[in-house]
């Protein structure tokens, strides 16, 4: 992202970042003891409490999305980016925490202790749940940018169940934890596509389409004097 300053709302993106570390972090704490925990330790599926955790995420994302700083630039999708970027990690460094101080046996995990097969898996997680996050995020802020809220929020609530389901099943089976790269494959073609270029203006957007030309893979909205007047 720094290569493409000149496309996105730097300050906002930022803001935006930061906002999800701190959201991440009561979003891991509720995660592990109303979700995780219990499938951990066998207790009784817990769906509504999953369903309910990731319907606040995905409202208060949206919430965030519309807010006037982020409206006036259109700078929604870029800031879904940024705040799912900042709440995945902290879901990660919960996994990784429960990955090197588990022994219990019980709750089969693939790898426990301290260990290179621990960090590979903690370097898989850290390069999947953040991306994940920041796809759905991204995904949501364009809908909001045409206008769309609940009814997307009421999907990136499903999306956000099943990544958290998928999460602690794929410490125990990593096969579980395949299905979510052609996930990401998907979103970011389509965030690269349509959904970070959504609210560029058109002097933008062929300068974008020149970048793309050379290589570069992901940009952003950015704030411009000359554009804004546009």
């Amino acid at each position: 992202m720094s290569k493409m300053v000149g496309f996105y709302d730097l300050p906002t993106a930022t803001r935006l970042l930061l906002y999800g570390f701190f959201a991440g972090a009561l979003y891991q704490y509720l995660s592990a003891s109303l979700v995780l925990d219990p499938l951990w330790r066998g207790s009784l599926f817990p769906l509504v409490p999953t369903l309910l955790l990731s319907l606040c995420l995905s409202m208060l994302t949206m919430f965030l999305l519309t807010r006037e700083g982020v409206r006036r630039l259109n700078g929604h999708p870029t800031a879904g980016w940024t705040f799912g970027l900042g709440i995945g990690p902290m879901l990660v460094v919960l996994l990784i925490y429960r990955m090197i101080t588990t022994t219990d046996a019980q709750f089969g995990f693939v790898v426990t202790g301290f260990g290179w097969q621990t960090l590979l898996m903690g370097v898989f997680l850290a390069a999947i749940v953040p991306w994940s996050m920041a796809i759905i995020g991204s995904w949501q802020g364009w809908h909001a940018l045409e206008g769309r809220r609940f009814k997307p929020a009421l999907k990136a609530m499903l999306m956000h169940s099943i990544l958290l389901l998928t999460l602690p099943f794929g410490l125990a089976y990593p096969i579980a934890l395949l299905s979510i790269p052609p996930f990401i494959i998907w979103g970011q073609k389509q965030a690269d596509s349509v959904w970070l270029p959504s609210g560029l203006s058109p002097r933008m957007k062929q300068e974008w389409a020149r970048l793309q030309r050379r290589g570069i893979s992901t940009g952003v909205r950015s704030v411009a004097t000359y554009d804004e007047s546009e």
